[in-house]
């Protein structure tokens, strides 16, 4: 099958099953994780760029909480158990780096970038990039994990998109994230349903 699992080099053996009681199985993380996926593309297609409090408070929470959902769905199926998991809490950069290892991160990110180069990087990101002097504005704006560091300044602690704080914001592109998002839950979602045809 040559689907977004081969794409990005989802390892062989994942999803590893952990058995435990009274818990949701890796079938069922993903079922979760995909209902969040779609209540953010939902939300993101659907708010106008006027309203940031819309765009930095549901819907950077819900693009939050769908990427926490499916890396944790990606970690349950690499072995962890559930207690595992929750020593994550809600930093998705921190599951990011742990989960590389179920796939080939190289080729992850050649579709990332292939899958966002419609994308324009904002003007004052540009400027932001341009006085730092970064050769390859497009490239690095568009890091998928980069995004995920900027997400955790605001969905994890203090969770600025859950509560109205003062003071200034930075937040990430969530279509940058969605993007890696469904790509690492739709190759899940691919895996699971060869292997339920098998049996």
């Amino acid at each position: 099958m040559n689907g977004f699992a081969d794409a990005i080099g989802l390892d062989a053996s994942w999803p590893v099953e952990v058995k435990q009681q009274d818990e949701v199985g890796v079938s069922g993380l993903v079922k979760w994780a995909h209902a969040y996926m779609n209540a953010g593309e939902i939300l993101h297609f659907a708010e106008s760029p006027q309203e940031f409090d819309f765009y930095s408070g549901p819907v950077m929470q819900t693009v939050g909480l769908a990427t926490e959902l499916t890396l944790k769905a990606m970690l349950r199926g690499s072995g962890k158990s559930s207690k595992d998991l929750r020593k994550y809490s809600h930093n998705t950069y921190k599951a990011y780096y742990d989960v590389r290892s179920c796939f080939d991160e190289v080729k992850f990110i050649n579709l990332h970038f292939s899958n966002t180069a419609h994308l324009s990087v904002p003007e004052e990101v540009r400027n932001r990039l341009t006085l730092r002097g970064e050769a390859d504005i497009e490239h690095t704006w568009r890091v998928y994990f980069d995004h995920l560091r900027v997400l955790d300044t605001v969905y994890d602690k203090p969770y600025r998109t859950r509560y109205a704080l003062p003071g200034p914001v930075l937040l990430p592109e969530t279509e940058i994230i969605l993007t890696g998002t469904k790509l690492l839950l739709t190759a899940m979602e691919e895996r699971l349903a060869e292997r339920a045809k098998a049996h």
